[in-house]
């Protein structure tokens, strides 16, 4: 039964260096700014997470190496930066949208003096002659 730790602690730094992989690959895709690749790696990410968990609970030494885990814990601290700073960004290009969605484009006309000037659009319907 000498077997059973060893497996557990090898189970837990596999499921470090797994999750080390995934946060470093949804650094690089946060830091490119490619949200798609980003949000792809969320449900592996979280897999990789709960066995690493399981796998600290099954461990009985808990003596994973602290180089691992050390790169593991500056992973996550980037990882929640990066996370904050993509929140911010799509939120202001959420505003964005939302604004331009609000206001009405401006179109240039003649006005009663024969003068170029500049109206907002008002929403128009299509009419049929009679």
């Amino acid at each position: 039964m000498t077997n059973i730790p060893i497996l557990a602690d090898a189970a837990m730094d596999d499921a470090i260096v797994r999750l080390s992989a995934l946060l470093a690959e949804e650094n690089a895709a946060l830091e490119a700014m490619d949200f798609a690749r980003a949000g792809a790696l969320l449900a592996p990410k979280h897999a990789a997470a709960d066995a690493l968990a399981a796998a600290w609970r099954a461990a009985e030494s808990n003596n994973a190496s602290s180089d691992k885990m050390r790169e593991l814990g500056r992973l996550a601290d980037e990882n929640r930066q990066l996370l904050k700073r993509a929140m911010r960004v799509q939120s202001r290009v959420l505003d964005l949208v939302a604004r331009a969605a609000r206001t009405p484009p401006k179109t240039a006309r003649y006005g009663q003096a024969g003068r170029h000037t500049l109206t907002l659009m008002e929403p128009q319907t299509i009419k049929t002659r009679a």
